[in-house]
């Protein structure tokens, strides 16, 4: 009974729940249908929205705190995709988001501004291009690599242009590519490659690109380009132009590639005009969405002052992309890419602030809720001193430019004259506190303006910074820092070494010699720079002399530890084991201190065993190509395994502890079944040319006793060098940075150089070399700069002898215009280089379908890697060497060796141009109580004259003698010798008598 009652009361709670639910969804429907644009416009009109205020960038300032790069403010465009896409959806809107992206672009091309298009497809004469890929072309011709390799060739050629120039170790192209990709970085090579899949970073940017569009990777970029053209997604009209479509593409795609942070605006153009602000604030109504801002832009108000110290700034690096977004930076945000701008990057690079609003429908602020300033960079400041480093840049630049005309060059110190030296084109100088460490100042010539990367480099301003001839490693590059870069033979500026080793080995600096100007050491002379210009000597010679004069016969004998115009030993300790252990103790081995700082490469201490490698690797280059077809056997065309074990084979005999001579090199190469008619060619080739000098021999010692040889040192090592005989025998490590303040003053971080004493028997010995290096500046090779200067220097020129000739800029038209010169048909000639080229072609073909068959077994790869391999084995698999000035010119130096076997490089290049000599100049001043140590190359500058004048020219600014006219105080004047004071007295009488000039006109009684 008491059920029954139950039954109707839970009937009555199910309808009043059903009535309730009902009503809901009445009220639902309402909202969503009848009331759902009232809504929606008010939601819209109360949209809130996080804006970034970009933080400035740290300021970098001179040591007395002069600015030398800062910030200024610029106007910029940007665009809110959030308020494009709210356009499309709003049926009332005046303009859709591709009429809001077309009628943008056209407004600013018509007004002449510059505006961001990273749309990666570009049109050139009706034909579709993916940026990328020119990316990653123009990648190889700046480095002179084949434009048809691979990630994995490119790499490893790489790889192999830095072990043949000393920077990598033979050995190291055994490590694990990501190991070896880790040194390269550590040594400042950046190869955009991914070695874990054997891609460049623009490919796997292509591939990430295509797929975020849901494209093929396998697309060319028409089908790309037109997929995207007719998507519905982004519905352009169909009547548009392709250029205009693509107007459309790039608003978009720059919007798209903001990712999840689609709300926050995108720069679309920079540093704009007056009148084009104007305009968009006038048409704010027909572009929703579209902003004006005014954001920090980096700004280095004197140009290319210090321009390879500072660096530039640029877009994050592709391969680098990932590790700045983790670190909070935005796709489109400027770096350090060089200099201090890279290497303070994390201390430069302020805080960015933010305003949260309150935006309508058109995406205008209706109203700021919630704000953070931004908090701007630390502040570096920088040893240098902007005044001396402007007397530095000046006079570097006034050298090279008069020296390839011979004009006089100027100055308040005394005009200089030398002779013209065309070839002299680059230069590089140093300026340290001895004591310290502490750059003063430091440039290189060419050099660049950092302002022009500062929005972004244009592709015509950076092509004008690259050499002009891109086949000489030794032309003048605007964005290498020849002083931390450059890695010169120091020729006689390092005879202090040879010079330190003897005296710590028992020499005395008294002990004379009679230099006769040469020694002839078996075929060869080995001769002072007065004999092989004149037939020369500097007679009776002690260490003193030696170095004032540049001596080389003295320093060939404290080399050898051998006087061999007696034919006697000195009795002491030396060879050229001990003058390498000087030169480490010097630093030679060593990066200065500035790897961190600004970036650096190390010079090469040479070792006696790299010159038995140095030499198996010229012959095995030698005759693998002159013994093809030698072999009464086997030839090398179809016997490559065997062929190569015979090379092998040969060569080995070079590293023997008794190399074989002519007739034990014959019986050998009989052995190996070289043809009758052969044997005496190749044993002589072999034996003469390279069995004969395989070892470290006297030679050798003599070359390395004097700077020349496999020694070569950056600037920057030479001035630390210097400065260590100046300051007593301290090694200290070269710094640019002073200090840095943080951007509220709160803290200072003072840069502290280490310094390390040298394990010297006795640094006095070091005082032996300055009273010889003081005879440089005022009798010797410095004193047609330096005579006249009026306090003490010491000082040493060097030149150093570049062996090879100049590469032509279009070595192919080279090698055609002199082929009747060698006696070959150069019709000929080409025909074989195009067959040469097929069969090259037809072997990359072979071996790039045996890669892929191999590829495609692996298990590891994915179904997209193996349906794409699939896709290329089915087609015709065909690998084209690029017609490219160095391919070209490759194989037709190759088809006229084949046409005259006996003609040789060196006279196929014997109507180049050879290199000019290098020429040196190091000082420190005072000479008896040092304070700074000034270092100067010019390459190819033939005359010391040269380098020394910009080491005055420093000297003359850090002692205040360009700043006073010349004038002396009198504390400069208590430490002149009687001699400088002179010469100084003589100087001033010859300038007042030139004021007092009578040019013909007659006094007026």
């Amino acid at each position: 009974m008491e059920e029954k009652k139950n039954i109707p009361r839970l009937d009555t709670i199910k309808k009043i729940v059903l009535v309730v639910f009902a009503v809901i969804l009445a009220k639902i429907l309402y909202l969503t249908t009848v009331k759902y644009q009232h809504y929606t416009e008010l939601a819209q009109s109360k949209t809130y929205k996080n804006l970034t205020i970009e933080a400035p960038r740290g300021e970098i300032r001179d040591r007395y705190g002069r600015l030398l790069a800062g910030n200024k403010n610029q106007f910029a465009v940007k665009i809110s995709g959030d308020s494009l896409n709210k356009q499309d959806k709003d049926k009332d809107s005046k303009a859709s988001s591709n009429e809001i992206a077309l009628n943008l672009i056209n407004l600013l091309e018509k007004n002449g501004e510059e505006y961001v298009d990273e749309f990666p497809i570009y049109v050139e004469n009706g034909k579709y291009f993916y940026t990328y890929d020119k990316e990653i072309n123009d990648y190889k011709k700046e480095n002179n690599i084949p434009l048809k390799y691979n990630a994995k060739q490119t790499f490893y050629k790489i790889v192999d242009d830095l072990i043949a120039n000393g920077t990598l170790e033979s050995s190291d192209r055994d490590l694990d590519p990501v190991d070896l990709q880790s040194k390269l970085n550590e040594k400042g090579y950046y190869p955009p490659i991914l070695v874990s899949k054997w891609l460049f970073t623009a490919q796997r940017d292509k591939y990430d690109w295509l797929e975020s569009y849901d494209i093929e990777k396998t697309a060319t970029a028409r089908e790309a380009f037109l997929k995207l053209r007719n998507s519905e997604k982004l519905g352009i009209d169909k009547t548009l132009s392709d250029a205009d479509a693509r107007k459309i593409m790039l608003v978009k795609d720059l919007i798209k590639s903001q990712g999840y942070s689609q709300y926050s605006p995108v720069t679309v153009a920079k540093n704009i005009k007056e009148n084009t602000i104007a305009q968009i604030e006038e048409n704010s109504i027909n572009l929703p969405g579209v902003t004006v801002d005014s954001q920090p832009v980096r700004y280095y108000p004197n140009k290319e002052l210090a321009s390879h110290v500072l660096g530039y700034l640029g877009k994050i690096p592709s391969v680098k992309v990932d590790e700045y977004l983790e670190k909070g930076y935005n796709k489109d945000d400027m770096v350090g890419l060089s200099g201090i701008e890279k290497y303070y990057e994390n201390q430069l690079r302020g805080e960015d602030g933010y305003k949260q609003v309150q935006v309508d429908a058109f995406g205008r602020i209706s109203g700021e809720i919630d704000s953070k300033d931004p908090v701007s960079g630390d502040t570096v400041y920088l040893s240098f001193d902007l005044e001396l480093q402007k007397v530095a840049q000046d006079a570097l630049k006034q050298v090279v430019i008069k020296a390839q005309s011979g004009a006089t060059l100027k100055s308040k110190l005394g005009d200089v004259s030398a002779s013209a030296v065309p070839k002299a084109k680059s230069g590089a100088i140093i300026a340290i506190d001895v004591k310290t460490g502490d750059t003063l100042a430091m440039a290189s010539y060419p050099d660049f303006d950092p302002n022009k990367f500062a929005n972004g480099i244009s592709e015509e301003d950076y092509k004008a910074l690259q050499p002009e001839n891109q086949n000489d490693t030794l032309a003048p590059n605007a964005l290498i820092n020849l002083a931390t870069h450059g890695a010169f033979q120091p020729g006689s500026a390092f005879k202090m070494v040879t010079g330190m080793a003897a005296l710590e080995s028992g020499l005395d600096p008294n002990y004379t010699i009679n230099d006769p100007g040469v020694i002839k050491f078996g075929a060869k002379t080995f001769g002072d720079y007065v004999w092989n210009h004149g037939r020369g000597n500097h007679g009776r010679t002690n260490l003193y002399k030696a170095i004032q004069e540049s001596c080389n016969i003295y320093f060939f004998t404290l080399g050898t530890g051998k006087n061999w115009m007696l034919n006697k030993d000195l009795g002491i300790d030396m060879g050229a084991e001990k003058i390498l252990k000087y030169a480490k103790m010097f630093g030679f081995d060593k990066k200065v201190g500035l790897d961190d700082e600004i970036g650096e490469s190390e010079g090469k201490v040479p070792n006696t065993e790299d010159k038995l490698k140095s030499v198996q690797s010229m012959l095995r280059a030698d005759i693998d190509k002159k013994m093809a077809n030698v072999f009464t056997d086997i030839t090398r065309a179809k016997n490559r395994e065997e062929y190569e074990k015979r090379i092998d084979k040969i060569v080995s005999w070079a590293a023997e502890d008794e190399t074989p001579g002519r007739v034990e090199a014959m019986n050998r190469l009989k052995e190996l079944k070289v043809k009758e008619d052969k044997v005496e060619e190749i044993a002589d080739l072999i034996v003469y040319s390279y069995f004969n000098s395989a070892k470290w021999g006297t030679g050798d010692t003599f070359n390395l006793s004097i700077g020349q040889g496999e020694n070569a040192y950056t600037p920057a090592q030479v001035a630390r060098y210097v400065a260590a005989i100046a300051n007593g025998g301290y090694l200290v490590d070269i710094s640019v940075v002073d200090k840095i303040v943080s951007s509220d003053y709160s803290s200072v971080t003072i840069d502290e150089n280490k310094k390390e004493k040298i394990n010297f028997k006795n640094p006095e010995s070091l005082k032996e070399l300055t009273k010889g290096m003081k005879l440089v500046a005022t009798k010797g090779t410095g004193a047609k700069v330096m005579s006249s200067f009026p306090i003490p220097v010491a000082a040493k020129t060097g030149s150093a002898e570049m062996t090879g000739k100049i590469p032509t800029a279009n070595e192919y038209q080279y090698l055609k215009s002199h082929a009747s010169s060698y006696g070959i048909d150069i019709r000929q000639a080409e025909k074989l280089a195009e067959q040469l080229k097929a069969k090259k072609e037809k072997e990359l073909s072979e071996a790039k379908k045996k890669e892929l068959q191999a590829k495609l077994k692996d298990k590891s790869i994915t179904e997209e890697e193996k349906e794409d391999i699939e896709k290329q084995l089915a087609g015709k698999i065909e690998v084209k060497l690029e017609d490219t000035d160095k391919i070209n010119a490759q194989y037709l130096r190759k088809a006229m060796k084949e046409l005259k076997p006996d003609l040789t490089d060196e006279q196929i290049d014997r109507f180049k141009d050879d290199y000019g000599t290098f020429t040196w100049s190091v000082a420190f001043a005072p000479a008896d109580d040092p304070e700074i140590a000034v270092v100067c190359v010019i390459p190819q500058g033939d005359s010391s004259i040269y380098s020394m004048f910009p080491v005055r020219e420093v000297l003359g600014q850090y002692f205040g003698l360009l700043s006073n006219n010349g004038q002396l105080t009198e504390e400069q004047k208590k430490n002149m010798t009687k001699e400088q004071e002179q010469r100084y007295q003589e100087k001033k009488q010859q300038e007042e008598s030139e004021k007092q000039v009578n040019y013909g006109v007659k006094p007026i009684n």
